[in-house]
């Protein structure tokens, strides 16, 4: 399966998922249940657009959002 096509061929609610917003309320969800802050950094892998991690990325270009 070629890449640039491959996200017509994923469900739409792959791409719900996947949205930075669902990322962020996510993150938030996180920081409530652990009292650690969280980030929302830019993932790497087409799949994996955005991720939430307890640790500040080490690519600043990659920082989207910080749940403090």
């Amino acid at each position: 399966m070629p890449l640039p096509d491959l996200p017509a061929r994923l469900s739409p609610f792959r791409g719900r998922l996947c949205s930075f917003d669902h990322a962020l309320r996510t993150a938030q969800q996180l920081r409530r249940a652990t009292g650690v802050p969280h980030y929302v950094v830019h993932g790497i892998a087409p799949l994996q657009a955005f991720k939430v991690t307890m640790r500040p990325p080490a690519w600043p270009d990659r920082w989207l959002a910080m749940v403090a």
